[in-house]
C-alpha cells in the first residue's frame, strides 16, 4: 500500500485527568520493561489483509470488528479493498469467507470500473476509526496511479509510484457499510507529485482522539528539493473533534497550514541513549498510553534501527509548537533491517500497531489492564507480499522507579506437529503455510514460553547486560524441504549453519547465568527420529519425562518471569 455518546467516554475522561507530562524530547524511560509474548498467526496467507494498520472497534460487550485491508473479494471492487471480521476479543480476527462473520469489501475503491473519487481509485485502506455522537469515523490510506500510469492506461499500474492520500468516511452501522457517496479529502500534498518516478503525495496516517483535538501521523513518502531527506518521515495534523473533515497541518508550529496541500515539517525523534542522535523516521502508529498521559509511536522504516522503533511524548506536548519525540533505545522486536518486499532477505514485520484488549481502541492503560494487543503483517523470507500471516502477541509493560535491565524481552515458544514428530522453537509465528495456504501444521504449542531472549540493536559490537557480552542468537530454515515440506526450523548461536539461511535475529542471550532476575540455560536439541531441532531447557532433551534426542550445544541463558 503502500463513539457513542461523547468522543469515548471513558478515554476522554481519562485523557483529562492524565498528567501532565514535560514537553521535551528526553523524558525517562530507563524503568519501563516490555515483555513480548507468545507469537500467533491469526490469519495464514491469503491476499485480502495485512496490508494496513489493522485497528478493532467495539460494537457492544464481548463483540469486535476488526478492519484489515488488501486485495477485493469482488472484481467490480478491485484492486484493494477493506475487509470487516467478527470476533468475541481484539485478536479474535480468524473469520473465514464467506461466513456471517466476515464482510467483504466494506471499503472500496471502485465500482464497476468506475473510480468513486478522484484522487483514490486503487482502493481504500481503513487505518483507524474514531466512534463520536453515534457516527464511526474511519480514516482511510488511499492511493491513485502514477500521472503517466493515469493519463497512458488509466489503471492502477506500478503501486511504487502511487499517490497517497487520506479519506474520511462515515458509518451509522459500526462499519459494517460507509458512506461511499460524499467522503472527504483530508489529507495530500504535492510532494513528488509530478516527479518522474516514486511514491508522491502522503499518506499510511493513523488518528488518536486527544481532549479538544484529533491527532493523525503521516507518512512523506518521498524527498523533495527542498528535504533530500524527507522519504519515509513522519508528519502531523490535527483536527477539532467536533470538525474532523478539516486538517490542519504541523509546520514547525501549528500554523493555519491546511491538511490538503499545505505544508508541514518533519517530526523529530532523540534516542534517548545518552546520544540523543535525531531521527525524523518514527512511523505512524500511534497509541494513547492513558495512565502515563504518553503518545506512542511505533515504526519500522528506520532500517538503521533494526526493530520497531517505539517513540514517546506527552499528549499534551502535540498541542505546542516544539512537538518532540523520545525514542526507547531498544526495539520492540529486533530484526537486521525494513524489508518491504516479496521473499525479504530476512523476515519482514510490516504495519505494527498497539491495540487496548479491552476495547480495542489505540491506547492502553496499566491501572486496567498491564498489556496491550501488537498486530504486525508477517512476511518470512520465502513468501511474497501477497502471502503475508496476520501476526499477533500481548505485550505485557511494567514501570519501576529503577533503571530495568534489560528492557525488552521476546518469547519464545515450541510447537509441536504430530504428523511430521516435529518440534519448531521461534519467536514468530509458524513461516509454513504457503501450500496450502492454510494453517495445517504446528497446532499443539507444547512449551508456551521456553524464556524470553533480550533484544537489542544487532550491530557490528556485540551488546552489554549486566556485566556480560552478549550472544547473538539466530532463526534459520533448512535449505532442504524435507520433512514433507516443513523444513527444519533451527536456533543457535552466532550463525547459522551450512544449508540454512537465516530468518532473523531472534534476540540475546547471556553466557553464564545474569547477577539479577529469573533466567533458565537453554540447549540446542536434535530429535532422534528425524534429526530436526528444537530448544529446550533440558540438558538432556527430555519431553514428558522421556528424553527423544540429544543436546548439541548450550545456547547460553535466557531470562524467565
Amino acid at each position: 500500500m503502500k463513539l457513542a455518546g461523547s468522543i469515548l467516554a471513558v478515554a476522554t475522561a481519562v485523557l483529562m485527568l492524565a498528567p501532565m507530562a514535560p514537553a521535551q524530547k528526553d523524558l525517562s524511560t530507563s524503568g519501563i520493561r516490555f515483555w513480548v509474548e507468545r507469537a500467533d498467526a491469526i490469519r495464514m496467507p491469503e491476499t485480502y489483509d495485512a496490508d494496513n494498520y489493522f485497528n478493532s472497534y467495539q460494537p457492544g460487550t464481548n463483540s469486535f470488528r476488526g478492519f484489515t485491508a488488501n486485495g477485493c473479494h469482488d472484481s467490480d471492487h478491485k484492486p484493494n479493498c477493506t475487509q470487516a471480521i467478527d470476533g468475541t476479543a481484539v485478536w479474535d480476527a480468524t473469520a473465514t469467507y464467506p461466513s456471517s462473520s466476515y464482510h467483504e469489501d466494506v471499503l472500496y475503491g471502485q465500482l464497476n470500473s468506475n473510480p468513486l473519487v478522484s484522487w483514490a481509485m486503487c482502493g481504500q485502506w481503513l487505518n483507524s476509526t474514531i466512534s463520536y455522537n453515534g457516527v464511526l469515523y474511519g480514516f482511510s490510506h488511499g492511493e491513485n496511479p502514477s500521472t503517466t500510469d493515469l493519463s497512458a492506461t488509466k489503471t492502477c499500474g506500478d503501486s511504487s509510484t502511487h499517490h497517497k492520500t487520506m479519506t474520511l468516511f462515515t458509518s451509522t452501522n459500526s462499519g459494517l457499510t460507509w458512506d461511499h457517496t460524499s467522503p472527504t479529502l483530508i489529507i495530500d500534498s504535492t510532494d513528488n507529485s509530478s516527479g518522474p518516478s516514486g511514491e508522491s503525495g502522503e499518506g499510511d496516517c493513523n488518528i488518536i482522539p486527544g481532549t479538544t483535538y484529533a491527532y493523525m501521523f503521516c507518512r512523506h513518502p518521498s524527498n523533495t528539493t527542498s528535504d533530500g531527506s524527507r522519504f519515509d518521515t513522519t508528519g502531523l495534523a490535527r483536527a477539532a473533534l467536533s470538525n474532523l473533515t478539516s486538517f490542519v497541518k504541523y509546520d514547525n508550529g501549528w500554523g493555519s497550514q491546511p491538511g490538503v496541500n499545505g505544508q508541514d515539517s518533519d517530526i523529530p525523534g532523540y534516542l534517548n541513549d545518552g546520544t540523543d542522535a535525531v531521527s525524523y523516521k518514527l512511523g505512524t502508529s500511534a497509541t494513547y498510553w492513558k495512565d502515563k498521559g504518553w503518545v506512542m509511536l511505533l515504526g519500522v522504516s528506520d532500517s538503521s534501527f533494526n526493530g520497531i522503533k517505539m517513540s514517546f511524548t506527552a499528549l499534551s506536548n502535540l498541542g505546542t509548537n516544539d512537538v518532540q519525540f523520545t525514542t526507547f533505545p531498544y526495539p520492540l522486536m529486533g530484526d537486521e533491517g525494513y524489508y518491504f518486499a516479496s521473499n525479504p532477505t530476512r523476515n519482514a514485520y510490516l504495519y505494527p500497531a498497539a491495540l487496548n484488549l479491552l476495547d480495542g481502541t489505540r491506547s492502553f492503560d496499566l491501572t486496567q489492564k498491564a498489556q496491550f494487543e501488537l498486530v504486525y503483517g508477517f512476511v518470512p523470507h520465502y513468501n511474497t507480499l501477497e502471502q503475508r500471516i496476520l501476526a499477533m502477541r500481548s505485550v505485557t509493560v511494567s514501570t519501576s522507579s529503577t533503571a530495568q535491565d534489560p528492557q525488552v524481552l521476546v518469547a519464545l515458544t515450541t510447537r509441536f506437529d504430530s504428523s511430521f514428530n516435529q518440534r519448531y522453537s521461534s519467536t514468530q509465528p509458524v513461516e509454513y503455510g504457503v501450500e496450502p495456504f492454510s494453517p495445517v501444521s504446528f497446532s499443539q504449542i507444547e512449551v508456551d514460553t521456553v524464556g524470553y531472549l533480550p533484544q537489542f540493536f544487532s550491530g557490528t559490537n556485540p551488546p552489554m547486560s549486566q556485566g556480560q557480552t552478549l550472544t547473538k542468537i539466530v532463526e534459520c530454515t533448512s535449505t532442504a524441504p524435507w520433512p514433507a515440506g516443513h523444513p527444519d526450523h533451527l536456533i543457535t548461536t552466532s550463525s547459522c549453519d551450512s544449508n540454512y539461511y537465516e530468518d532473523t535475529v531472534a534476540g540475546y542471550s547471556y553466557p553464564s547465568k545474569p547477577a539479577t532476575g529469573n533466567s533458565v540455560e537453554i540447549y540446542r536439541c536434535s530429535g532422534n527420529a528425524n534429526s530436526t531441532h528444537w530448544v529446550s531447557t533440558s540438558n538432556t532433551c527430555v519431553v514428558s519425562g522421556v528424553s527423544i534426542g540429544k543436546s548439541e550445544k548450550s545456547l547460553g541463558w535466557i531470562i524467565t518471569k
